[in-house]
C-alpha cells in the first residue's frame, strides 16, 4: 500500500536518489524526462522543496512485496514537488479561473519510478496533492507538461485537470523546440 505524505527533513538524501534513480532509469526510453543530474530538479532545489514542507512522497509499505525495488529505507516510489512558484509561459494559460498566485499551486517534478508504472502511484499522488492544496486553501492546482507527454496528459486529465493550453519553445534549458501543455485542476 502506497502512504503519501510530505517528505521528512531527513529524508532529503533519499529524496535526491530518487530524483536520480528516476532520471537513470527513465533515460533513452519512451518517457524520458530529459532532466540532468544536479540541473532539474538540482539538489539545491530539492534541499528547499524539503524544508519548506514542499515536497510530496509516495512511500511503500514494509509489507509490499515491492518495497525492495523502491529507494532508501522511506521505501519512496513517486515524488512531487508543490509550491506557489509558477514558470515563466504561465501567463499564456487559459485558466478556468482568475486567481492570485497566492492561490494557486504549481506541481512540479511530478516523477515515478518506472518499477511502479501501471499501479496508480502517480494518480493517487496528483489527487493527495490536490486535496493537499485545497485544505491549506487554494483554489486551483496547475502544472506543465511536455504536449508530447501523452501518458502524462492522460493522467493529469484522469484527476480532473482540463488542459489550459498548449506554450511553444517552452523548456529552453531542457530543449528550446519543446512545447509545453499547461493544465489546471480547479479545487
Amino acid at each position: 500500500m502506497l502512504e503519501v505524505r510530505a517528505a521528512r527533513v531527513d529524508e532529503l538524501d533519499t529524496v535526491v536518489e530518487f530524483y536520480t534513480r528516476m532520471i537513470d532509469e527513465m533515460r533513452g526510453t519512451d518517457f524520458d524526462v530529459r532532466w540532468r543530474h544536479g540541473e532539474h530538479p538540482s539538489e539545491g532545489f530539492l534541499r528547499a522543496s524539503v524544508e519548506a514542507g514542499e515536497v510530496l512522497v509516495g512511500a511503500l509499505g514494509a509489507d509490499d512485496p515491492d518495497a525492495p525495488a523502491a529507494v532508501g529505507a522511506s521505501r519512496l516510489a513517486c515524488a512531487l514537488v508543490m509550491n506557489g512558484e509558477a514558470d515563466p509561459g504561465y501567463e499564456r494559460g487559459a485558466w478556468q479561473i482568475e486567481a492570485a498566485p497566492r492561490d494557486v499551486a504549481v506541481l512540479h517534478v511530478v516523477a515515478t519510478l518506472p518499477a511502479f508504472h501501471g499501479r496508480g502511484f502517480a494518480r493517487q499522488l496528483v489527487n493527495a496533492s490536490a486535496d493537499a492544496a485545497r485544505a491549506s486553501g487554494k483554489r486551483a492546482v496547475r502544472l506543465d507538461t511536455f504536449a508530447s507527454n501523452l501518458r502524462g496528459r492522460r493522467l493529469y486529465e484522469s484527476c480532473g485537470f482540463a488542459c489550459a493550453g498548449e506554450c511553444p519553445c517552452f523548456y529552453p534549458g531542457i530543449d528550446p523546440t519543446l512545447a509545453a501543455a499547461l493544465y489546471e485542476r480547479v479545487l
